[in-house]
């Protein structure tokens, strides 16, 4: 390992702004052409890598070298490219499931149809909103994970994961309404 890369690991672990810059150009580019290799579209490829960034700031981690950190900064990336891809085809299996609208000749059932859907997509919105922890923990939960499973996938107590599958619930019926919010959650968890 070279002194530029001590001192950029050194920089990332304090959180050191100028030495970010650094940190950001050295790998941004070369990130979104990995995870542009899993994914097509442009705008998702740069936010998974925006997003791993943003977990390397907020997080506690210490890199001991810039191997660490190289390898956990690809790993994030593959792995966020991974759940971006089951997520999209979670919501597409929901929405494919949806009857078409030749099946009905009842306007009430495709309007009720209707709104499912865009329930649908509102909670996908919000979700989105929500802080990466507690996306995370939704999302694996979407995916059918039991809350144990969970705690173990992301390393974490299951007091945690309850705490915040709590917020987040919170955060979701403000947002969604208690009447959207409960149909929503009969039909997902």
């Amino acid at each position: 390992m070279n002194g530029k890369d001590d001192f950029i690991v050194l920089g990332v672990n304090q959180k050191d702004k100028k030495i970010w810059r650094d940190f950001y150009d050295r790998y941004y580019a070369a990130l979104c052409s990995y995870v542009s290799k899993f994914l097509s579209v442009s705008d998702a490829v740069e936010d998974l890598v925006q997003e791993v960034f943003i977990s390397v700031w907020e997080g506690k981690r210490i890199f001991s070298d810039s191997k660490e950190l190289t390898n956990y900064l690809y790993r994030a990336c593959y792995n966020n490219a991974l759940l971006y891809i089951r997520n999209n085809q979670i919501r597409d299996s929901i929405l494919s499931s949806l009857p078409s609208e030749e099946d009905f000749e009842d306007e009430e059932m495709i309007y009720a149809l209707t709104v499912k859907e865009e329930a649908i997509r509102q909670l996908y919105f919000y979700i989105e909103e929500l802080p990466a922890e507690q996306r995370r923990i939704i999302l694996l939960r979407i995916e059918g994970h039991s809350w144990d499973e969970i705690a173990s996938k992301l390393g974490v107590s299951i007091n945690t994961v309850k705490t915040q599958k709590s917020r987040s619930y919170k955060f979701l019926r403000e947002k969604l309404g208690n009447s959207t919010y409960s149909v929503l959650l009969s039909l997902i968890f």
